[in-house]
């Protein structure tokens, strides 16, 4: 158990520039008191009419949750608290009116410093309350690690109703340890214009439409499909072929990636390397988003892989460029890559009642506005898309796959598991091997990950 305690610890604190969830890169601010009070007239209405709009059960949880006491932390990434009035200090204010007797303080920092500065400071009893987790692996680590707790009783009293893929994110044996914030999802940009050049009329919706394309885009001189090197693109392919890369069903985990349904999904996926040269040759240096949306970007690729938050980057990026989005296509059955952040409570939190009502209140219909302000989506079945859509219709597609949408496997020390998926592909896309011995050698090295981890 010591040494895989040792190793989950040593995933944790490299994780941060491993995942792909677009939880924000911006440089770390300071910590934020929430204020007594904002002047943002946007949040207040939000808040007001979500307020208004609650339900009687809501009604009777604030009742109840106004005999809470404690100061209470919440570590989130900094997207979140890089504004003059974030609204997430307005959320904390209005639930502060709520329950007098709680005090609220937001701290924000980027990705990698939040997971390194949230263990390191647990692991010494210490730590925030709250703490927002790219659901990439962070809440199993930390589950395995102990340093967060079990919410299963909390959710089931809850009358907040989460997405199961997201929720499933933060199943750590058996038990869930985290609730979504906000979830996104893959979804495929392409170029109207190298569309309409190569002669199709509209995007493609399966595997083989997807190719079909890629194919005539090429010989016609373009690049075919562009992404970063992440299991967050890779894993859709997996996952549409109905395969888990490794399997968590059972009491241990169970690697699947070279079986029939495995071979066929990594095929597919470097066979566009083998077969077309699709990736540009860029892709092999695009280690961060930024570098990956830059193929795209510049209009000479007809495909980009990536979640809501590429739209922006994409849109100001080129302001000229003719794009849309649509739906991942299909493979044996529609599936995407799950990204986004849940939230946890620290195992040391000596206010753990009021860091749960701060948790429910967040991920509730009273919380969304928080989540509006950055254009992300809810974790949770029953939201108001109408204030996201507003901000963009194209959201449509990300909402639309939510039902579908698939967490990676949930096995300790995930951020490795990703990185030997990557790297058996970039065995391929560097053309050292071809696409099976670069899968029968991932195999083998999951396999070994898997003693490792489960001795």
């Amino acid at each position: 158990m010591r040494k895989t305690l040792a190793l989950t610890m040593a995933a944790v604190l490299a994780a941060g520039s491993l995942a792909g969830c677009g939880g924000g890169n911006k440089p770390a601010d300071n910590t934020t008191a929430a204020p007594a009070a904002t002047t943002a007239a946007a949040a207040t209405t939000a808040a007001a009419e979500t307020t208004a709009a609650g339900s009687s059960a809501e009604t009777s949880q604030a009742a109840a949750a106004s005999d809470l006491s404690g100061d209470i932390t919440v570590l989130v990434n900094n997207a979140f608290t890089n504004s003059n009035e974030p609204a997430i200090n307005k959320a904390a204010d209005e639930f502060m009116k709520l329950n007098p007797n709680v005090k609220v303080t937001i701290e924000g920092l980027s990705g990698s410093e939040l997971i390194s500065k949230y263990t390191t400071s647990a692991m010494a009893g210490a730590g925030p309350d709250v703490v927002a987790l790219d659901n990439a692996g962070w809440p199993i680590d930390l589950a395995a690690m102990g340093l967060i707790i079990p919410l299963d009783d909390k959710i089931a009293a809850s009358g907040n109703d989460y997405l199961q893929g997201p929720l499933d994110s933060g199943m750590y044996q058996g038990q869930y340890y985290s609730v979504p914030w906000y979830f996104n999802n893959t979804g495929l940009y392409y170029n109207k214009t190298i569309l309409e050049d190569i002669g199709v009329a509209n995007p493609p919706t399966t595997w083989e439409e997807l190719e079909d394309c890629i194919k005539k885009a090429t010989e016609k001189g373009y690049e075919g499909l562009a992404t970063r090197l992440d299991g967050y693109a890779i894993f859709n392919f997996f996952f549409q072929n109905d395969n888990p890369v490794i399997d968590t069903t059972g009491d241990r985990p169970v690697v699947t990636v070279n079986n029939e349904s495995g071979k066929e999904a990594f095929n597919f996926y470097a066979g566009l390397h083998t077969k077309y040269k699709a990736f540009p040759e860029s892709m092999k240096e695009a280690t961060s988003w930024d570098k990956a949306y830059t193929p795209f970007v510049q209009g000479n690729c007809l495909f980009f892989i990536c979640g809501d938050w590429a739209y922006k980057n994409i849109a100001n990026g080129n302001p000229d460029l003719q794009f849309g989005l649509v739906p991942m296509p299909k493979g044996k059955k529609e599936a995407v890559c799950l990204g986004g952040y849940n939230l946890a409570i620290n195992s040391n939190s000596k206010a753990q009642d009021a860091a749960w009502a701060f948790v429910q209140y967040l991920t509730s219909k009273d919380g969304d506005f928080v989540l509006t302000e950055q254009g992300r989506i809810p974790g949770r079945t029953d939201v108001d898309y109408a204030p996201i859509l507003e901000i963009n219709p194209d959201y449509q597609v990300f909402i639309d796959e939510a039902e579908i949408t698939v967490p990676r496997p949930r096995v300790v020390n995930a951020a490795s598991v990703d990185e030997k998926v990557v790297d058996a592909f970039k065995k391929v896309f560097f053309d050292m091997m071809t696409p099976d011995e670069a899968l029968a050698e991932l195999e083998t090295e999951l396999n070994t990950f898997i003693e490792e981890n489960y001795n």
